[in-house]
């Protein structure tokens, strides 16, 4: 999942599911942002009161408003019985009015369906804009998401971004199924203009899926590993080459540790070895909660886009204190384009009780 985007207002967004929100017990999915300006990390509103998984934010690149300078932030999150809602945040309103509201038009995988009946998810949901079009109505584009099940299903469900500004209504569709061995959440990244590619943790490591011409087919797999995954661009003059992060099998770190480049361009895999100190030693105390999702959520930087970060931007879950509480400190990292060094750019939240999301 991509709980970390950028926006064209030159801010790092990124959504957040945490326990301790103004004092309450009860978890909230929370939308923060970083001010390009000052550097600083700030949270902004609730999302979803009722989340049951982290959440993966986007900004669409569609205007689907008369007028609209900057396209609407759309979310995905898993809520109860097993239905993944999609929330939007309409950005033609003015940022100083203060009433960015957001949305939950529908969920994702409401209703049945003919072959595979209900669909409930169990786990979070990762969301992409590709340059896909599902037919030659929509604007090139359509916004991409993968939904597991309890029975191991990996499903991909798709939603058409339209031309018509007046059809700002959101209508996903099920695509179809990846497989039916999915262990945990799907990673999705577009790799060429026709292609998108899913990396799925599957019994025996996570295996990569390739979507070309309406059909998955699987082309690769990572042994010894399991998910879920997150992958970037380290050099935006490099769009073919990406970082997939995978954590090991059987390793007791909480960060990931196995780095492996992906050059699309001939379709072969390089292994370049772990993720530096400190990020693949972070190691978990005896009273912090076993994550099972990834603690890490990259977001590569575009290509000379103005007021935009130069660098690959990430946040990251640290298990953090000496004591008996479930205690959590989430950083922005910065993986820097000229020397690829990683360094600490700020601190999201200095502490969190209870495993964030």
């Amino acid at each position: 999942m991509n709980r970390i985007c950028q926006s064209p207002y030159g801010n790092l967004e990124a959504v957040i599911n945490f326990a301790g929100h103004e004092g309450s017990l009860d978890r909230v999915l929370v939308h923060f942002y970083r001010d390009r300006r000052t550097g600083r990390w700030d949270m902004a509103n609730i999302i979803s009161l009722y989340p049951l998984s982290g959440g993966s934010i986007i900004q669409n690149c569609v205007k689907r408003r008369k007028g609209q300078e900057h396209g609407d932030f759309e979310v995905v999150v898993l809520e109860k019985d097993g239905l993944v809602m999609h929330y939007t945040r309409d950005n033609t309103i003015p940022v100083d009015n203060g009433v960015h509201a957001w949305q939950a038009p529908k969920a994702v995988n409401l209703g049945g369906h003919p072959q595979y009946g209900t669909i409930k998810a169990c786990d979070a949901a990762p969301l992409l804009q590709s340059s896909i079009p599902i037919d030659e109505s929509c604007h090139g584009t359509t916004l991409e998401t993968v939904l597991l099940t309890k029975t191991g299903y990996a499903m991909h469900y798709r939603c058409a971004q339209q031309n018509d500004p007046k059809d700002a209504t959101h209508k996903w569709k099920l695509g179809g199924r990846i497989t039916h061995l999915a262990t945990g959440p799907t990673c999705l990244f577009q790799s060429l203009r026709d292609h998108l590619n899913a990396l799925v943790p599957c019994q025996g490591g996570v295996a990569e899926f390739t979507f070309a011409h309406g059909v998955w087919s699987q082309t690769h797999r990572f042994i010894a590993t399991h998910g879920p995954a997150c992958t970037f661009v380290p050099n935006p003059a490099q769009p073919l080459i990406h970082i997939l992060i995978m954590r090991k099998l059987g390793q007791p770190y909480i960060a990931a540790n196995t780095v492996t480049g992906n050059t699309i361009a001939n379709g072969g895999y390089e292994h370049l070895g772990q993720v530096p100190l400190p990020l693949k030693s972070t190691l978990l105390g005896p009273y912090h909660t076993d994550y099972s999702g990834h603690p890490m959520a990259i977001v590569s930087q575009p290509l000379g886009t103005v007021g935009h970060s130069a660098n690959a931007e990430a946040i990251v879950f640290h298990p953090c204190g000496t004591g008996w509480q479930d205690s959590w400190m989430i950083l922005h990292w910065s993986h820097l384009t000229v020397s690829q060094d990683r360094v600490v750019s700020g601190v999201v939240m200095s502490e969190v009780n209870g495993v964030p999301m």
